[in-house]
């Protein structure tokens, strides 16, 4: 009687499985060596320099805190800002206003501010805040 040969391809697969098992080993054995559990917390803080750079080295010297740098300061709501009127529906008497400086825009009704306005018209304009967003509450028409 014969006995089974082995081929090739069963040498082969039995090779690669091992090498697979093999490496899981080495795997495993690498994460249990660089496992950060166990570390006190202290080891694991990170600090920020005064250049914004992450160090793990806490700072010489520590920032004080004053309180006028945690509030904002307080801007003048009654200033008029300046924009133009980028849409205009005839239809329905409202339209949009967009700021010249950060080119937001705001909601405008021609009943609530008493006047027409039309398209690519220069206003200064007061806003408030509305259910929906910014809502324009007074206009003045530039020259």
């Amino acid at each position: 009687m014969a006995r089974n040969q082995i081929t090739s391809n069963k040498k082969d697969r039995a090779k690669k499985q091992q090498q697979k098992k093999q490496q899981k080993l080495e795997k495993k054995e690498f994460n249990k060596a660089n496992n950060d559990k166990g570390k006190a917390l202290e080891e694991m803080f990170a600090y920020v320099d005064e250049f914004g750079n992450l160090t793990d080295t806490p700072p010489e010297k520590k920032y004080e805190f004053k309180e006028e740098h945690l509030t904002r300061p307080e801007v003048e709501e009654d200033e008029y800002r300046h924009g133009k009127v980028s849409y205009y529906n005839h239809e329905g008497h409202y339209g949009f206003i967009r700021d010249n400086e950060n080119k937001q825009t705001a909601y405008f009704n021609d009943k609530l501010i008493g006047m027409v306005l039309r398209l690519d018209q220069k206003v200064k304009y007061k806003t408030i805040r509305g259910k929906q967003g910014e809502q324009v509450s007074e206009v003045i028409i530039e020259n």
